[in-house]
Protein backbone atom coordinates (compact mmCIF):
# COMPACT_ATOMS: atom_id res chain seq x y z
CA UNK A 1 0.00 0.00 0.00
CA UNK A 2 2.49 2.19 1.01
CA UNK A 3 4.94 1.97 -2.30
CA UNK A 4 2.07 2.96 -5.10
CA UNK A 5 0.42 5.60 -2.39
CA UNK A 6 3.67 7.47 -1.34
CA UNK A 7 4.47 7.66 -5.26
CA UNK A 8 1.16 10.41 -5.51
CA UNK A 9 2.74 12.70 -3.43
CA UNK A 10 6.08 14.50 -3.89
CA UNK A 11 8.24 12.75 -1.70
CA UNK A 12 10.39 14.06 1.09
CA UNK A 13 14.04 14.02 -0.09
CA UNK A 14 16.63 14.14 2.54
CA UNK A 15 19.91 15.95 1.48
CA UNK A 16 23.08 14.18 1.92
CA UNK A 17 23.95 15.56 5.29
CA UNK A 18 20.54 14.79 6.72
CA UNK A 19 21.02 10.98 5.55
CA UNK A 20 24.58 11.03 6.15
CA UNK A 21 23.94 11.83 9.96
CA UNK A 22 21.28 9.46 10.69
CA UNK A 23 21.94 6.65 8.56
CA UNK A 24 21.89 3.81 10.89
CA UNK A 25 18.40 4.98 11.92
CA UNK A 26 17.13 5.30 8.43
CA UNK A 27 18.49 2.22 7.35
CA UNK A 28 17.16 0.54 9.78
CA UNK A 29 13.29 1.90 9.73
CA UNK A 30 13.75 0.81 5.70
CA UNK A 31 13.39 -2.43 7.21
CA UNK A 32 10.53 -2.46 8.73
CA UNK A 33 7.30 -3.94 6.27
CA UNK A 34 5.70 -0.95 4.39
CA UNK A 35 8.35 1.93 4.56
CA UNK A 36 8.56 3.98 2.04
CA UNK A 37 11.83 4.48 -0.05
CA UNK A 38 13.63 7.01 1.03
CA UNK A 39 14.77 10.00 -1.35
CA UNK A 40 18.36 11.71 -1.27
CA UNK A 41 20.26 14.50 -2.87
CA UNK A 42 21.87 17.51 -2.86
CA UNK A 43 19.68 20.51 -1.99
CA UNK A 44 16.92 18.58 -1.52
CA UNK A 45 16.83 17.79 -5.41
CA UNK A 46 16.13 13.70 -5.75
CA UNK A 47 18.88 12.04 -7.19
CA UNK A 48 18.50 8.57 -5.77
CA UNK A 49 16.42 6.41 -4.27
CA UNK A 50 17.03 4.08 -0.93
CA UNK A 51 14.96 1.63 -0.45
CA UNK A 52 15.17 -2.46 1.22
CA UNK A 53 16.21 -5.09 -0.47
CA UNK A 54 12.52 -6.74 -0.45
CA UNK A 55 10.92 -3.88 -2.00
CA UNK A 56 13.58 -3.71 -4.52
CA UNK A 57 13.18 -7.39 -5.43
CA UNK A 58 9.42 -6.90 -4.90
CA UNK A 59 9.73 -4.24 -7.90
CA UNK A 60 12.41 -6.65 -10.05
CA UNK A 61 9.80 -9.73 -9.70
CA UNK A 62 6.68 -7.28 -11.20
CA UNK A 63 8.73 -5.87 -13.92
CA UNK A 64 7.77 -6.19 -17.34
CA UNK A 65 9.75 -8.95 -19.21
CA UNK A 66 9.50 -7.11 -22.81
CA UNK A 67 9.84 -10.41 -24.67
CA UNK A 68 7.50 -11.74 -22.68
CA UNK A 69 4.98 -9.25 -22.99
CA UNK A 70 5.69 -9.06 -26.95
CA UNK A 71 5.46 -12.96 -27.24
CA UNK A 72 1.54 -12.44 -25.22
CA UNK A 73 0.59 -9.77 -27.71
CA UNK A 74 2.06 -12.11 -30.61
CA UNK A 75 -0.38 -14.78 -29.05
CA UNK A 76 -3.06 -12.77 -28.42
CA UNK A 77 -2.81 -11.16 -32.39
CA UNK A 78 -2.46 -15.07 -33.65
CA UNK A 79 -5.45 -16.07 -31.86
CA UNK A 80 -7.66 -13.93 -34.11
CA UNK A 81 -6.30 -15.41 -37.15
CA UNK A 82 -3.48 -13.17 -37.81
CA UNK A 83 0.10 -13.01 -38.86
CA UNK A 84 2.30 -10.08 -38.20
CA UNK A 85 4.68 -9.64 -41.67
CA UNK A 86 8.43 -10.21 -41.60
CA UNK A 87 8.92 -6.78 -41.30
CA UNK A 88 6.45 -6.28 -38.19
CA UNK A 89 8.01 -9.27 -36.48
CA UNK A 90 11.32 -7.78 -36.75
CA UNK A 91 9.88 -4.61 -35.28
CA UNK A 92 8.48 -6.35 -32.80
CA UNK A 93 11.91 -8.00 -32.06
CA UNK A 94 13.48 -4.58 -32.05
CA UNK A 95 11.17 -3.33 -29.77
CA UNK A 96 11.35 -6.67 -27.04
CA UNK A 97 15.18 -6.43 -27.42
CA UNK A 98 15.44 -2.87 -26.69
CA UNK A 99 17.02 -2.02 -30.21
CA UNK A 100 14.25 0.41 -30.14
CA UNK A 101 12.12 2.20 -28.05
CA UNK A 102 7.92 2.89 -28.88
CA UNK A 103 8.31 6.09 -29.86
CA UNK A 104 10.62 5.87 -32.60
CA UNK A 105 7.95 2.83 -34.21
CA UNK A 106 5.89 5.47 -33.88
CA UNK A 107 7.58 7.83 -35.61
CA UNK A 108 8.79 5.61 -38.13
CA UNK A 109 5.08 4.73 -39.02
CA UNK A 110 3.95 7.44 -39.27
CA UNK A 111 6.39 9.16 -41.80
CA UNK A 112 5.38 5.73 -43.45
CA UNK A 113 1.71 5.80 -43.45
CA UNK A 114 1.30 9.41 -42.79
CA UNK A 115 -1.07 11.23 -40.26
Amino acid sequence: MCGMFSMMFPPEVLTIREFRESLADRISGLQQPGAAALFVGAHRKPEVVIMSLAEYQSLQNRAVDPRRAMASALGSVRAEGLEPSQKAQEILDQVASGELTVAKVRTQLLALYGQ
